[in-house]
């Protein structure tokens, strides 16, 4: 992002930010009892803080207190499982005939179990309407059309931040695999083979 387009987001975030009734001071950024927002963000992977460093600088620069905590992988499992954290950097698996995946990370009736994957605690009516039209869909046109119904609605309520997005895979392998023309949404590494095991034909 450029300079000044990060400057102009920053004023942007400030302005939406004293209209919810926060104000910047030298103690940070205070609420209407005069407490910081702070929070924490909980990692298992230690490469990931220096990805996540520029988000917490430019917070920092909103007066926002954000700190990185990397644990063990069992550690990180027991939190998860118990909703003992602030932010987590999550990636939500999705599958091309989307409805119960959905449903097990944004259900209302997962908000509250240990161990579930509403990571985000979310309890919202219209989006279990949405999550159950999805589900009971009959024709792919239905689908199609819950599901963007659930994205917007989801996207509307700002349960996460998006980190980023790659529309491609990068892959690095040797000429010794032979392979068929890439499937679409799929590497297809499946089905590759050597090619020293082709018959000739």
């Amino acid at each position: 992002m450029a300079a000044g387009s990060r400057r102009e987001t920053l004023r942007k975030a400030l302005k939406l930010l004293a209209e919810a009734g926060w104000t910047l001071s030298d103690k940070g950024l205070l609420n209407a009892d005069k407490q910081p927002l702070r929070f924490e963000i909980l990692l298992v992977n230690p490469n990931l803080e220096r990805i996540l460093q520029p988000y917490i600088e430019d917070l920092r620069r909103l007066g926002i207190i954000a700190g990185l905590r990397t644990v063990d992988r069992a550690q990180y499992k027991q939190r998860l499982d118990r909703f003992d954290f602030d932010m987590i950097l999550m990636t939500l698996q999705q599958t091309l005939s989307p409805g119960l995946e959905q449903w097990q990370y944004f259900h209302s009736s997962q908000a509250a179990i240990n161990g579930s994957k509403n990571y985000a605690g979310i309890a919202n009516p219209v989006v279990d309407v949405l999550l159950n039209k999805l589900l009971a869909a009959q024709t792919r046109d239905d689908q199609v059309a819950a599901a963007r119904a659930l994205d917007r609605v989801l996207l509307s309520q700002h349960y996460s931040i998006p980190n980023w997005y790659l529309n491609n895979h990068r892959l690095a392998y040797r000429n010794r695999f032979a392979m068929v023309t890439t499937p679409p949404y799929t590497l297809g590494l499946r089905a590759w083979w050597l090619k020293t095991l082709e018959k000739p034909r």
